[in-house]
């Protein structure tokens, strides 16, 4: 998904923003279908040829990204999540790793999961902060299962800050460094978090104590 050199309107019909990756790549596979590389890809083409000015997808605005993962949930997602009330946290897991993640990096913009919730598999944020907290959604549901669910949601969390992070430190937003004060990271720039897709096992009284643990505070005089 990188960046190509657009051909001219007198070159051709169609601006062509991106080649199609290759080989072409298995993204999900469910028992409702699969998604492809070149299904994301031929979905970023639809949406940055409908923009006024297709490079505007690099210019950091949100409403245009967002309007792209709301372009792939239509395309590509929203027929592959199921229909009950039921949350698939593992595909949605694999949905975040291998498209909402390469999405962000190809174009240049901070994951977050707010967004990703909200834009690209449209499921409730609340949901994912009450497994983070430790409560358990479904009291009839596995508790193995439950404290799988609070490590995936955790993992999502803790990628989507750290990268804030280090793009307030690379940056130097006074904002961005007010926001990371009021989430409680350290004044050090943080090494970008790599989690194996295998499952930490964590019990019950270790899923409480983390549920309780407060944030670290930055030190009062952080310029």
């Amino acid at each position: 998904m990188a960046k190509k050199t657009r051909t001219s309107p007198q070159d051709a019909p169609q601006i062509i923003i991106a080649e199609e990756m290759q080989p072409e790549e298995i993204l999900v596979s469910c028992e409702a279908g699969i998604i492809t590389s070149s299904d994301i890809q031929r979905s970023i083409n639809e949406y940055l040829n409908k923009l006024h000015d297709p490079n505007d997808i690099y210019s950091n605005k949100p409403m245009i990204f967002n309007g792209l993962l709301e372009h792939i949930f239509t395309k590509n997602i929203k027929h592959i999540l199921p229909d009950s009330n039921f949350i698939n946290y593992e595909l949605l897991d694999t949905i975040f790793n291998r498209i909402y993640l390469n999405l962000c990096y190809s174009f240049s913009y901070v994951p977050m999961v707010t967004t990703y919730t909200a834009h690209l598999i449209h499921i409730d944020i609340s949901h994912v902060y009450t497994i983070k907290n430790g409560l358990i959604l479904d009291s009839n549901s596995n508790r193995e299962y439950n404290i799988k669910l609070h490590a995936l949601v955790s993992k999502w969390l803790a990628i989507c800050d750290s990268d804030l992070f280090n793009h307030i430190a690379q940056t130097g937003s006074i904002g961005g460094m007010f926001l990371a004060k009021v989430k409680g990271y350290s004044d050090q720039p943080q090494q970008r978090i790599s989690i194996a897709i295998e499952t930490p096992r964590i019990d019950e009284k270790q899923l409480t104590r983390l549920a309780a643990t407060p944030a670290p505070q930055l030190p009062d005089n952080m310029p």
